[in-house]
């Protein structure tokens, strides 16, 4: 003879269980109803105001994205803060606002200087910006969290081409080689290399290998 235990969940929980479900679901519009239905209850809920934040953003609506963070972000404090900065993060990138994307992320890494997705993106603003010192610093620090990771690797060796530091590209494509024999973006990156070193045939020679393999995106 089973048990059948019930539990009662107040209601901006229950709401935000059901929000959750749909966003996984890809309905943002669902999500965003059951949001608003929930904050009825408790407008001042972190989790509610957070989870409006990515509903609006998945909506394009990124004015109110951002004011639903901002409110978000006036309930909590430190790292239970990390995915209303990444979202504010995001809808900076969205409007072009390149300086408040690159706060937040060196928020996020204040935060917990071993986030490799914080140093990644934030080395990805500050290439954006030209701003190469940053770029490399946290590109680096991303490589030495993520090592084998392609896409952190690919990030690092664009920055170092740009950075001109054309030993170090090769060498960071190179890798990618090591850690993911079949990967475009090996051949690719050492491509940008030498036709940046001015090497015709060697360009030529690694983009058809890149091509064999399916460009990167």
């Amino acid at each position: 003879m089973g048990l059948v235990a019930t539990a009662c969940i107040d209601k901006p929980t229950e709401h935000r269980v059901r929000a959750n479900a749909y966003l996984r679901g890809g309905d943002a519009k669902a999500a965003l109803a059951e949001i608003d239905q929930g904050l009825q209850h408790k407008a001042d809920d972190m989790a509610l105001l957070t989870l409006r934040g990515k509903a609006l953003f998945e909506l394009e609506r990124y004015d109110e994205a951002k004011a639903a963070y901002l409110a978000a972000e006036k309930q909590g404090s430190g790292p239970e803060l990390a995915e209303v900065h990444v979202g504010l993060a995001m809808v900076a990138m969205r409007q072009d606002d390149m300086p408040a994307a690159k706060q937040r992320f060196e928020t996020l890494v204040e935060l917990n200087a071993r986030d490799a997705d914080a140093r990644l993106n934030l080395a990805r603003v500050c290439l954006q910006m030209e701003d190469m010192k940053c770029a490399i610093e946290h590109g680096e620090e991303a490589g030495h969290l993520r090592g084998n990771s392609e896409d952190v690797l690919f990030t690092l060796g664009r920055i170092y081409v740009v950075a001109k530091k054309y030993p170090e590209a090769e060498k960071t494509f190179m890798h990618i080689c090591e850690v993911i024999p079949n990967a475009s973006s090996c051949p690719y990156g050492v491509a940008l290399v030498a036709a940046q070193q001015g090497d015709k045939e060697k360009a030529l020679a690694k983009l058809n290998e890149a091509i064999q393999r399916k460009l990167p995106n």
